[in-house]
């Protein structure tokens, strides 16, 4: 928020390959704010350090008295995290529009990064302290001060709750295309049955002294490929879904007894699959399994 004629008014700049999203957040802010007829402009500046000219989308709204109540609870000489606010009023929306601003997807997916580098420790802990609480998300601060989530299981479980409520234009910062290209992966394994691969798998002992003995391989082959085709369709494809029985089973035992189990092709393939888009190892989905049939 920026204080000019002593009254606030809020302010937001994007870059020019963003202005569809600039766009999006405009109309949304505009349901509660005024904006006069240029409360969205592109505008150009020649940054002489860099000898490079930039365009930007600024977008500012005019005062209101929503912002004149908001502006002391944002600012205290500095612009803060008011935590008893944030705490109350944040919640998935909001999540991912900070993703979209501040956020970004490294490593093919297996980590998220959330620029919080401008606050101070408390600010910082309170926002990791939020995500686990509210959130059952865990993340740490990396040695830039960045909130880093970089647990597969953690990085999903964030997934499934903010890109369906994402813009278009952040294409960039989701999985969508991934997402495509696993189910087209999905479907092609279903029809590979020839040869098998040998795998190996830990479970607790309860579980590993159900199953060893002769036959076990045939068993398992057949009960993941059913319970896997399942859980894809009914629990895994759909964001809400997954992100509940992702909650559902993070507390899942591992298991320290080895076994070599011979997997066909696409019970492995898909067991595969299903660990990179839920974030839970091979060994910890058979448990998940087991403990659903047996």
């Amino acid at each position: 928020m920026n204080v000019t004629h002593r009254a606030p008014r809020f302010c937001f700049i994007h870059a020019l390959a963003d202005k569809s999203y600039a766009e999006y957040c405009f109309h949304l802010f505009a349901n509660y704010l005024p904006y006069g007829p240029n409360g969205m402009q592109v505008r150009s500046n020649f940054d002489r350090r860099t000898q490079k000219k930039y365009v930007r989308v600024l977008c500012q709204s005019r005062t209101s008295p929503l912002l004149e109540r908001l502006y002391p609870t944002w600012y205290k000489g500095r612009k803060i995290i008011p935590m008893d606010w944030v705490a109350h009023n944040l919640e998935a929306d909001g999540l991912a529009l900070w993703f979209q601003d501040d956020g970004n997807l490294k490593e093919g997916g297996r980590r998220i990064i959330l620029s919080t580098e401008s606050y101070t420790l408390e600010e910082k802990s309170f926002l990791r302290f939020l995500l686990q609480s509210k959130f059952n998300i865990s993340a740490n601060i990396d040695g830039q001060g960045r909130l880093d989530i970089s647990s597969r299981l953690e990085v999903r479980k964030f997934q499934a709750l903010v890109e369906p409520l994402m813009h278009a234009s952040m294409f960039r910062k989701s999985m969508a295309e991934q997402w495509r290209q696993w189910a087209i992966q999905w479907q092609e394994l279903a029809g590979i049955h020839r040869g098998t691969c040998r795998t190996s798998i830990y479970l607790p002992y309860d579980l590993y002294d159900r199953l060893r003995g002769e036959g076990y391989s045939s068993l398992l082959n057949n009960l993941l490929s059913e319970w896997m085709d399942k859980q894809w369709v009914e629990n895994v494809c759909d964001a809400a879904r997954r992100y509940r029985w992702l909650l559902k089973h993070e507390k899942t035992p591992k298991g320290t007894y080895l076994l070599t189990p011979r997997f066909r092709p696409d019970v492995k393939g898909r067991l595969d699959l299903l660990s990179m888009a839920t974030g839970f190892e091979r060994s910890e989905l058979v448990i998940i399994a087991l403990k659903d049939r047996l």
